[in-house]
């Protein structure tokens, strides 16, 4: 903007016949400086902001390291770990639109929608109460992913297969904490930076490993405490070398991705197994039901999403930026057998007053929807060490049905159809 500023002072100076001759020229320059200038809420610049782990390689598929901050773009390396899935696809940015649900009209599909992929059916996974498809299968450990929900990030890979998808503000819009235990899975990303809200968070699981991008000196210093005191094991690329990439089909920094086998292979023996975070038992007619509404649309920050009962699932499938959320390899839609929705406050982070923090323990609001009821209580947690409980209106225990859980942290209540 100095620099529009300048050009104003230089056109006062010259003759009228000049100015008129250079108006044109100048009208254009002046669109282009308002264009260029504009913010985008989804890369909002806070002291908070991805500073990666300066001791960290990046693999290309050159096999040439690079830091992550100056590695060229390409594909997944080809030495990758034993994949259960494809690295992600080239597909062109345009594809993945800013946002048109305001217009009601549903942005490009990349591929088909399919219903939500089934899940291993047996017992007794911690997170999803569900079977193990997963090599390491119990004793393995719950791998906590950052993940961008920037526009540009979408749609995902292999969100669709964590057991637990937890949804939080960090600036204008949401990420998530998305948590990794019975599924297989191999490619996951976008990858984002760690918040100080993140270790609060996970700490109830019992020491999960918990993957990010970055952070700024106050995170990365807290990070190191909580690995120092038990509550968490980090993973960025200086943890795993050639087990994290970046794609040039997408801008930076909602390009970056890793190999969930390469990081358990590397740190894995330092973590534990999962704790239970929910009740389960739902489904057997023990919950006071509210009411079986068919959507619940919520807003977390200026990120707005949506859930609408499907009945040949028997799941929630998840909407937003106006379209189906699917996986970006499979097209398989994000379904959950329990959409949890807990009211909570965003004061200032202790690292950055511009980024807020979730309070996750206390107690608030909570809207519950299990299987196809819909149950309204209240959510409580005395410390991070515990899992979250929640109570109907008459302050009976909820318990959710077998499936995999979102839990959205939100200061908005949610709209209920």
């Amino acid at each position: 903007m100095s620099r529009l500023r300048h050009a104003l002072a230089a056109l006062r100076g010259m003759p009228r016949r000049r100015v008129a001759l250079l108006a044109p020229v100048g009208l254009v320059l002046i669109v282009a400086v308002i264009v260029l200038g504009r913010g985008d809420g989804s890369t909002v610049t806070t002291d908070e902001e991805d500073r990666p782990d300066r001791s960290r390689q990046v693999s290309t598929s050159k096999n040439v390291p690079g830091t992550e901050t100056t590695a060229e773009t390409t594909a997944a390396p080809t030495t990758a770990a034993p994949t259960t899935t494809a690295p992600p696809t080239t597909v062109a940015v345009e594809a993945v639109p800013v946002a048109d649900e305001a217009s009601g009209q549903a942005g490009p599909q990349l591929l088909p929608v399919l219903p939500p992929e089934p899940w291993p059916q047996g017992c007794c996974a911690p997170l999803t109460n569900l079977g193990f498809d997963s090599p390491e299968g119990e004793p393995g450990p719950a791998v906590a992913v950052k993940v961008s929900n920037a526009p540009e990030a979408d749609p995902h890979t292999n969100l669709h297969r964590a057991d637990l998808i937890y949804e939080l503000r960090a600036e204008d819009v949401s990420r998530f904490i998305a948590v990794y235990h019975s599924r297989a899975a191999d490619v996951i990303g976008p990858i984002r930076s760690a918040r100080t809200a993140d270790p609060l968070i996970v700490k109830s699981l019992g020491r999960p490993m918990l993957v990010f991008s970055g952070g700024n000196d106050y995170v990365m210093n807290m990070m190191q405490a909580r690995e120092d005191d038990g509550t968490l094991v980090q993973m960025t690329s200086g943890r795993a070398p050639g087990q994290f990439f970046r794609t040039d089909d997408r801008v930076l920094p909602h390009n970056f991705y890793g190999h969930r086998p390469g990081w358990i292979a590397a740190r894995g023996a330092e973590t534990a197994s999962p704790a239970r975070q929910t009740d389960f038992g739902g489904g057997d007619g023990v919950n006071t039901v509210t009411g079986q509404p068919v959507k619940v649309s919520v807003s977390i920050g200026q990120s707005d999403s949506w859930w609408q009962w499907d009945d040949t699932s028997q799941m929630w499938l998840r909407f937003q930026h106006g379209r189906p959320h699917v996986d970006k390899e499979t097209g398989y839609q994000i379904g959950r057998t329990s959409v949890v929705i807990l009211g909570t406050g965003y004061p200032p982070s202790p690292a950055d007053r511009r980024s807020p923090e979730a309070d996750s323990d206390g107690s608030g609001e909570a809207w519950v929807l299990t299987g196809r009821d819909y149950i309204h209580g209240q959510w409580t947690r005395s410390s991070p060490s515990d899992t979250w409980h929640l109570t109907d209106d008459r302050g009976s225990t909820i318990t959710l049905n077998s499936g995999p859980v979102y839990i959205g942290l939100t200061d908005v209540p949610p709209r209920i159809e």
